[in-house]
């Protein structure tokens, strides 16, 4: 029932926007290259979370039989109480339902604080707690604008996530301007996962010492990048510290690359 990410959104998501009407709905779409992406769907008529799913399901074509959104939200028994106006984006493993009053409910198959807790330094407003059933895991947060979003927006958001002693994962890159929204004028983090704990004074010296004393012939691999491959789920577990064997041996192959014939 996902769709999935492909990483020529990057280059089409300032073209014109093309509208479909559905049963249910209206589906909204770029067209890139051939390609359709998806932008965003909207509900002609929320009345209740099931049956606002299930109304989307049918205008997305999902299965509405044992549908995994769904039975989270029936077994949790959480978020009954809410309407969905739309699909807001998707997200490698994430859905992003739009709930009105400038909201949005993530549904996800990661929980979004697994390793460290919401900082609203540069965390985009968490509204909610995280509910977890069946695998899934639920929670609310503003809605942020992600039209328009600059270099200079996700750099900002780094810089606070540095100040607050984080780095950004291996998924964000400066290019990925589709992990920062704002809210309120100011840029937030909207995927939690994303920012992870810097590594110890030990670590960060031990790499900084190699990165600018070792001398040896830097090796430079060709690698082939294809746009028509979709993009893959990226491992955003936090990165070991060294021992202060490793950082030692590492700082001494700098050292050693100094004598080198």
């Amino acid at each position: 029932m996902e769709l999935k990410f492909n990483s020529k959104l990057h280059f089409c998501w300032n073209l014109p926007v093309d509208a479909e009407n559905r049963k249910h709905g209206k589906y909204y779409y770029t067209l890139y290259d051939g390609e359709e992406f998806f932008r965003k769907y909207t509900l002609n008529t929320p009345s209740g979370i099931i049956h606002d799913l299930e109304n989307i399901c049918e205008d997305m074509s999902w299965s509405k039989k044992s549908n995994p959104i769904i039975e989270f939200i029936k077994k949790s028994k959480k978020f009954l109480n809410e309407k969905i106006y739309g699909i807001a984006g998707f997200g490698g493993l994430t859905t992003v339902f739009d709930i009105g009053q400038e909201r949005v409910l993530k549904i996800s198959k990661e929980n979004p604080f697994e390793y460290r807790k919401y900082n609203k330094r540069f965390d985009i407003p968490l509204l909610s707690g995280v509910e977890s059933c069946g695998g899934l895991y639920g929670y609310v947060q503003a809605k942020a604008d992600t039209e328009n979003i600059t270099l200079k927006d996700v750099l900002k958001v780094k810089r606070k996530m540095k100040r607050a002693g984080y780095m950004p994962s291996n998924d964000f890159g400066n290019h990925r301007t589709d992990q920062v929204g704002r809210y309120k004028g100011k840029p937030y983090l909207l995927d939690s996962r994303c920012a992870v704990k810097q590594y110890d004074f030990k670590t960060r010296f031990a790499k900084w010492f190699y990165r600018h004393f070792n001398t040896s012939p830097t090796v430079l691999v060709a690698k082939v990048i294809s746009f028509d491959e979709p993009i893959k789920h990226v491992d955003e577990t936090p990165p070991p510290n060294f021992t202060k064997q490793e950082a030692k041996n590492l700082i001494q192959k700098a050292i050693k690359s100094w004598f080198k014939k």
